[in-house]
C-alpha cells in the first residue's frame, strides 16, 4: 500500500486536524468523513484555504501551506455505516467523543478497516475490554493516538534508558502542572459522562510515556483525587459573555485576558467554570508499583499560572538520574524547548549530559506530526520507531481506570492486564 484511502469519523478539532495532517504528508489520501455536523470541518478548511488562523484545529494545526481546492468537497456523511458501505476506504480515523469509541471500533472491525483510534481507547472498563478483545489479534493495523510518544525528546529519553545511561531503573517521579487547565472546565470535557475523568484525557499520555521509557509492566495502583477549584452552583448554560461578573470574576475568560493576557477562547469554550454539572476532579496523584520492584509517582493539577507550567519527570536509576522536562524554560508562544539532563554517579559534581530539543511551537512537543508519519509507515508496511498500538492504549486506559477506582474506593487496585506487556 503506497497511498492509503482514509476516512474520518468525528471531524471536530482533533479529527479534522488529523485529516489535514494526512493531506500534508499524503495528498489525496482523505476520501470521506462522517460527523453529526460539518461546521467545524468547514471552518478549518476555510481557514487553510483562505490563509486565515482561527485556531480551530488546536493541537493539530500544521503548516501545510496548500490544501487542494476540492478537499472541501469530499463526501460527507452523518451515518458511519453508510460511509463505510459506500466508499472505497482502507483506513479510518476515529475521533468521536470518547464515549462512542467502542461503537465506532466495532463498525470498523465489521468492515475490516485499518483503525487509527484517538486516545483514550474508551472511558469505562466494559468498553476497554471489548475493544481489547476486538483488536488484540486484529489482522489489520490498529493504532492509538499517543502524540507525545513521537516527540524527539521522548524517543531520546527512551534510548538513554535502553542504553543503560542511568543504570537500572529504580523509580520515577512525574509531574504535570497544567497552565491551561481551566479550558477543560469551559467546554464539553467537564463531565464524567463525556470523558470519564481527566486521568483518561490527560494522564493517559504521561502514563504511556512512563511505560514507554522504562519498559516495565505496571502491577498495582493507588491514587487520590479531589475537585477543589472548579464546579459549583452556577447554571450549566451560562457563558462568561452573558454574566454580569465577567469583568470581576477571577476565572472569567474576559478577566483572565485583561489581567494575565491569557488565551481568549471562542465563545463555545467560554462556559462558566463554576457550573453545577462539573463532576470531574481537578487534581490527582497516583502511585504505581511496576514489576521488578520499580515504583513511580504521578501528579496532575489544572489551575497553575503560565510561569508554573511543568510537565516531565525524574527517572532515577542505579547509575544516575535523567531529568526529562517537556516545557524546559517555559515560553508561551511560538518558541518551545524540551530538556534532558543526565547526572551520573561517576561524573564530577558539576558535570552532566545536557540535551535541548526545540519544538518551535509544534504541538505535543513536536510529536504530533511524527506520530502521523509513524501511522503512515505502519499502514504502508514500513518499519517505524514510533508505534502506538492497541497494546499501549489498553495498558494506559486500564491504569487510568484503576486509578479512578482507587480514588473512589480508597483501595490499592491490582492491574488485571490480560496482555503480555510489550515495550515499543
Amino acid at each position: 500500500m503506497t497511498n492509503p484511502r482514509i476516512a474520518c469519523i468525528g471531524a471536530g478539532c482533533s479529527g479534522a486536524g488529523q485529516m489535514i495532517l494526512c493531506e500534508k504528508y499524503m495528498p489525496g489520501s482523505i476520501v470521506a468523513f462522517c460527523d453529526l455536523s460539518r461546521e467545524i470541518f468547514d471552518n478549518i478548511v476555510d481557514e487553510y484555504q483562505n490563509d486565515r488562523s482561527s485556531g480551530e484545529t488546536g493541537d493539530f494545526k500544521t503548516d501545510i501551506g496548500y490544501l487542494r481546492p476540492e478537499f472541501k468537497d469530499i463526501p460527507f456523511y452523518t451515518d458511519a455505516d453508510k460511509m463505510l458501505q459506500n466508499e472505497d476506504i482502507e483506513a479510518v480515523i476515529i475521533a468521536t467523543h470518547c464515549s462512542s469509541h467502542c461503537e465506532m471500533v466495532e463498525k470498523c472491525v465489521k468492515y475490516n478497516k485499518h483503525i487509527l483510534l484517538e486516545k483514550p481507547i474508551a472511558i469505562n472498563e466494559e468498553d476497554v475490554e471489548k475493544i481489547w478483545q476486538l483488536l488484540k489479534n486484529y489482522p489489520k493495523v490498529s493504532t492509538v493516538n499517543f502524540t507525545m510518544r513521537g516527540a524527539p525528546v521522548s524517543l531520546a529519553a527512551k534510548r538513554h534508558v535502553e542504553n543503560g545511561d542511568i543504570g537500572k531503573i529504580v523509580s520515577v517521579q512525574y509531574t504535570n502542572n497544567v497552565h491551561y487547565g481551566d479550558g477543560y472546565f469551559r467546554k464539553w470535557m467537564r463531565t464524567k459522562e463525556k470523558i470519564g475523568s481527566l486521568l483518561l484525557q490527560k494522564a493517559t499520555h504521561d502514563l504511556d510515556i512512563i511505560n514507554s521509557v522504562i519498559g516495565l509492566k505496571p502491577l498495582k495502583i493507588a491514587a487520590f483525587g479531589s475537585r477543589l477549584v472548579y464546579g459549583g452552583n452556577m447554571p450549566n448554560d451560562l457563558y462568561c459573555d452573558d454574566c454580569d461578573k465577567k469583568w470581576s470574576c477571577p476565572m472569567s475568560s474576559f478577566k483572565l485576558k485583561l489581567d494575565a493576557n491569557k488565551y481568549f477562547p471562542p465563545k463555545r469554550e467560554r462556559k462558566c467554570v463554576y457550573a453545577k454539572e462539573i463532576d470531574i476532579d481537578d487534581n490527582q496523584t497516583i502511585i504505581i508499583h511496576y514489576e521488578d520492584g520499580v515504583t513511580a509517582s504521578y501528579s496532575q493539577t489544572f489551575n497553575v499560572p503560565h510561569g508554573a507550567a511543568q510537565r516531565g519527570a525524574n527517572f532515577i536509576g542505579t547509575g544516575g538520574v535523567m531529568k526529562l522536562e517537556y516545557y524546559g524554560d517555559y515560553v508561551d508562544g511560538p518558541i518551545g524547548k524540551s530538556h534532558i539532563d543526565i547526572f551520573q554517579y561517576h561524573q564530577k559534581q558539576d558535570s552532566c549530559i545536557h540535551e535541548v530539543y526545540d519544538w518551535g511551537g509544534m504541538s505535543h512537543f513536536d510529536g504530533t506530526e511524527y506520530v502521523m508519519l509513524g501511522k503512515f509507515d505502519q499502514l504502508c508496511g514500513r518499519e517505524t520507531e514510533i508505534k502506538n498500538t492497541i497494546y499501549e492504549g489498553y495498558v494506559s486506559a486500564k491504569m487510568c481506570l484503576a486509578a479512578q477506582k482507587s480514588i473512589e474506593t480508597g483501595q490499592v487496585i491490582n492491574l488485571d492486564l490480560e496482555c503480555t506487556f510489550k515495550n515499543y
